[in-house]
């Protein structure tokens, strides 16, 4: 092994230590405006508001460590929420707005504080993402619009569609119960002869906030078309739905609508089918639509069962 000879050179270490500091504050620089770039691209690939997050939390996490991350808005439609994992004493939180629009808040904990330094990249992160949410956003309010009936503000028929096609999946994966009902008003063109469309459309307004007021906040209500108006019953058996039935047809009948000084009694006809193994979702609607046809020749104002032909 052989030894150096000549007069050791003397290392500033101080300037030293600084020289590393920026290379490494350059390297993890460099890193960032690649992850900055990165997550641009990947929220500009979806417009599910949840796929959207499920990307930002990833992006985020691989250059400032959270615990938790948390989404929330409030709106007319309904509000949204979202959560990644257990929170911390510490956190940041911001709201979050473009071009003067309210998009919601943002939120992360952790057990640690967070640095100068992580906060403005988490202010870099965000600011990438604001753009993407509201367009997701404004998709989401298309795909509304499309699905809600413009009078009630209840979901229309191709909402209804949407939703039985995935509650029928979901009770025949857990095996559960599912029932719809059909609930047809009694002499509703009589309103319209007597009084005009406007007064119709006011009872089908009230019909609508009674329908919601009177269901679980687990059923989703529909108008169907005209004076007709479904309820999806997810974990619901053909007693129960018949229970619901006869809430419902006495929410309606209890006390008069008003319009203009009218009092006008409406009562409702309802048809109520549940899920059997052979069903479809086209059979079980033309199930309750055979029960509501029924209870109509039968006398109005009642709920029928109906059955599954074999």
């Amino acid at each position: 092994m052989s030894k150096a000879s000549g007069k050791a050179k003397t290392v500033n270490l101080e300037q030293a230590r600084i020289t590393a500091e920026h290379m490494r504050m350059a390297d993890e620089w460099q890193s960032s405006e690649n992850r900055f770039m990165i997550l641009c691209n990947r929220l500009h690939q979806t417009l599910d508001l949840n796929a959207m997050l499920d990307i930002f939390a990833d992006e985020v996490a691989r250059i400032v460590p959270f615990a938790s991350l948390s989404y929330r808005r409030t709106r007319s439609g309904g509000d949204f929420g979202y959560l990644l994992g257990a929170g911390g004493p510490h956190h940041c939180c911001y709201n979050l707005t473009l071009r003067g629009q309210e998009l919601g808040s943002l939120r992360l904990d952790r057990r640690e504080r967070f640095s100068e330094d992580e906060l403005r990249l988490v202010e870099q992160f965000i600011g990438i993402l604001v753009q993407p949410l509201r367009n997701a956003w404004c998709y989401q309010d298309a795909m509304e619009s499309a699905m809600t009936d413009g009078l009630t503000g209840l979901g229309n028929r191709r909402a209804l569609d949407a939703a039985l096609s995935r509650n029928i999946d979901q009770a025949r994966r857990y095996d559960k119960p599912l029932s719809v009902m059909l609930c047809d008003l009694d002499h509703f063109k009589a309103i319209n002869d007597t009084l005009g469309h406007g007064a119709g459309d006011e009872i089908l307004m009230l019909v609508s906030e009674r329908l919601q007021n009177h269901i679980r906040s687990s059923d989703l209500g529909f108008r169907y078309g005209g004076e007709e108006f479904a309820v999806l019953l997810p974990h619901t058996d053909s007693a129960c739905a018949l229970k619901a039935a006869a809430r419902l047809k006495e929410a309606l009948n209890s006390s008069p609508m008003v319009y203009e000084d009218r009092h006008l009694t409406v009562t409702a006809s309802l048809g109520i089918a549940t899920l059997s193994q052979g069903d479809t979702a086209e059979s079980l609607i033309e199930t309750a639509d055979r029960a509501l046809y029924s209870a109509k020749a039968e006398g109005r104002n009642r709920a029928v069962l109906g059955h599954s032909p074999d």
